[in-house]
């Protein structure tokens, strides 16, 4: 088994992996611990570049690597602990890495988008994640005439802009970083309910606005699948 850390690529047969979800700060994170085993090398100078490279392979400041342990999934992680040991008369190395993330979920490394026509209030798109957990989406809405309060839902939550959308202006709901712009500008203050979600169960989203608004708009959804 291959683990990418930030590209680099250590060793499966060489190196172990320990999980475990934790509170921390009040929040829920997944705590990740690496102990690996370096050798063939041919001086001790290789050795610490080798250890070096691990080092410096995730910020111990941000959550900007991305650690895969399994195919096709991702976690964005940060460094929170490393430690080092080189055997200089046989030429070996080990390590212990430790990385937080902050989001306890895996999620995969490919995109899922669907184009979502809307021509009627209300207008529905069936989606499902393929993980185990629910899925935060991205809804894209480029309004082809006048919307007036364009809201969406999953069946349980409701996101609701109070507001107009002009024709030619484009809303998005991110539901991964919590916000709601209109043209790039944020407007998450004018909106009110809950973000919707994709559950790995099949989800309806349903597009509502206003009666006097055109209802005519071309949605894009596209979310990760998430695992648990």
């Amino acid at each position: 088994m291959a683990i990418t850390l930030n590209g680099l690529v250590l060793d499966g047969l060489l190196t172990s992996v320990r999980e475990q979800h934790q509170e921390v700060g009040g929040r829920d994170a997944r705590m990740v611990e690496f102990a690996g085993l370096l050798h063939r090398e041919t001086s001790v100078a290789a050795l610490e570049a080798r250890l070096d490279a691990v080092l410096h392979a995730a910020s111990a400041v941000d959550y900007s690597a991305a650690l895969s342990i399994r195919p096709g999934r991702r976690l964005m992680v940060r460094r929170a602990a490393f430690r080092r040991e080189i055997q200089r008369d046989s030429l070996a190395g080990a390590f212990t890495l430790k990385l937080e993330a902050r989001d306890p979920f895996e999620e995969a490394e490919a995109l899922t988008e669907a184009e979502w026509p809307i021509a009627a209030s209300p207008a529905v798109l069936a989606v499902a994640s393929g993980g185990t957990a629910f899925a935060l989406p991205r809804i894209r809405l480029t309004a082809a005439g006048t919307l007036i309060r364009p809201a969406v839902s999953d069946g349980e939550r409701c996101l609701e802009y109070d507001g107009i959308v002009l024709e030619g202006s484009v809303l998005e709901v991110d539901a991964v970083r919590a916000q709601v712009t209109l043209d790039g500008e944020d407007v998450t203050p004018c909106t009110r309910g809950e973000f919707p979600r994709i559950q790995p169960a099949e989800t309806i989203l349903t597009y509502t606005d206003e009666p006097g608004s055109a209802h005519q708009a071309l949605a894009a959804v596209a979310f990760r699948d998430r695992w648990w």
